[in-house]
C-alpha cells in the first residue's frame, strides 16, 4: 500500500505482484501515445491537452488520497520535489510528446521511452552518481546507433519530413534524464507513492495552466463529446494510474526493477499503433527497437548482485512514510 510499511525484498516470491503492476504500467503507458494522437489530431490544442490530462489525473489521485489519508506533504522540501518532478517529468516532457504526436507514427514515438535508462547512465556518471563501465558504455552506443537507424536511412520512416519530429520526440527522454539527475542531487525527503504522484501531477498541472494561459491556448470541453474528448478523459485516467504504479513499483521492488518497463512500453506503443492506426514499420525501425532493448539490458547490468540489492533496499527505506 501507499503507506510503505513493508520492506521490499528482491526475491521471486515478493516480485510477483510488482511484475504484474510492471506489465500493466508498460501497456497503459504505451497507450498514452495513441490517446495523445487521437486528442491532438481531433483539434485539442497540445498545451491544453497536457494541462487537462494532468489536472484530471491529479484530481483522481487527490480523491484517492483523501479516502486513504495519504495527501501530499506541504513542507518546502516536498513542494520543491513536486515542482521539479511536475515541471520536467510531466509538464515539459508531455508537451513535447503532444507536439510531436500528430506528425510521427505512435510506435516510432514510443521508442523514445527506451532511451531514458540508456541516456541516464552517462549523465549519472558525469555527475559522479555512477561509474563508467565498458558493458554499460556499449549499451549507450547501442542506443545512439538505434537513433541513427531511425533517422538516417531513407526508407526508415514513411516520410523524410518526419525526421525533425522524431528528433523532437527524443527530447522527452532527455528531460526524464535531467529530472532523474536533479532529483538525485536534491535528495527529496521520504514520501509515499500516492502523495508523491499526486503532488507531482498537481504541480505539473499548475505549471501547464500558466503556460497554457500565457500562450493563448485556453480550451474547454464544448458541445457533444467526440473521440478527441474521450481520448483526453481516458488519458487522464491512464496518467493517474501510470504515475501511481511507477512510484509504487519503485517503492516495492526498486528503481532497477522498474527500468524493465522500458522493454514493455515500446512494444505496447507499437501494438496500440497497429490496432488504432493500422501502422506498419520498416525493417530499420525493428532493428532500432532491437538495438535499444540490447542497450537497456547492457546499461542496467550491475557489477555485482549485491549492489542491486543495496539500491533496492535503500529505495524502500527512502519511500517509507
Amino acid at each position: 500500500m501507499a503507506d510503505g510499511t513493508a520492506t521490499p525484498k528482491n526475491s521471486s516470491a515478493t516480485l510477483g505482484w510488482p511484475a504484474i503492476m510492471l506489465l500493466v504500467s508498460g501497456i497503459i503507458w504505451g497507450l498514452t501515445y495513441s490517446l495523445t494522437r487521437f486528442a491532438i489530431t481531433g483539434g485539442i490544442p497540445f498545451l491544453a491537452y497536457v494541462f487537462w490530462m494532468g489536472a484530471g489525473a491529479a484530481l483522481l489521485l487527490f480523491v484517492l488520497g483523501l479516502l486513504t489519508r495519504s495527501l501530499p506533504k506541504l513542507q518546502w522540501p516536498h513542494i520543491r520535489a513536486y515542482l521539479v518532478l511536475g515541471t520536467i517529468s510531466y509538464g515539459l516532457s508531455y508537451s513535447v510528446l503532444a507536439l510531436a504526436a500528430p506528425e510521427v507514427p505512435t510506435g516510432v514515438l514510443s521508442l523514445g521511452a527506451t532511451l531514458t535508462p540508456i541516456l541516464t547512465y552517462p549523465a549519472a556518471a558525469l555527475f559522479k552518481l555512477d561509474r563508467f563501465a565498458l558493458l554499460r558504455t556499449l549499451g549507450l552506443v547501442c542506443g545512439l546507433a538505434a537513433v541513427a537507424l531511425i533517422v538516417v536511412p531513407e526508407t526508415s520512416l514513411p516520410s523524410r519530413e518526419m525526421v525533425p519530429w522524431v528528433l523532437l520526440g527524443m527530447v522527452t527522454p532527455l528531460l526524464y534524464v535531467a529530472n532523474a539527475i536533479i532529483i538525485a542531487l536534491l535528495k527529496p525527503p521520504p514520501s509515499g507513492a500516492l502523495p508523491l504522484a499526486c503532488g507531482t501531477l498537481i504541480a505539473g498541472a499548475v505549471f501547464m495552466f500558466v503556460v497554457m494561459l500565457a500562450s493563448g491556448q485556453w480550451w474547454w470541453f464544448e458541445g457533444p463529446m467526440e473521440t478527441s474528448d474521450w481520448a483526453l478523459v481516458m488519458a487522464a485516467c491512464v496518467m493517474a494510474l501510470a504515475f501511481y504504479l511507477m512510484i509504487e513499483i519503485i517503492r516495492i521492488a526498486g528503481p532497477v526493477f522498474f527500468t524493465t518497463v522500458n522493454f514493455i512500453v515500446p512494444l505496447a506503443g507499437i501494438g496500440w499503433g497497429v490496432l488504432f492506426f493500422d501502422e506498419s514499420h520498416s525493417l530499420w525501425i525493428w532493428l532500432a527497437l532491437a538495438l535499444m532493448i540490447v542497450g537497456v539490458f547492457l546499461v542496467n547490468r550491475q557489477s555485482k548482485a549485491k549492489s542491486t540489492e543495496k539500491e533496492v533496499g535503500n529505495m524502500g527505506e527512502s519511500q517509507n512514510e
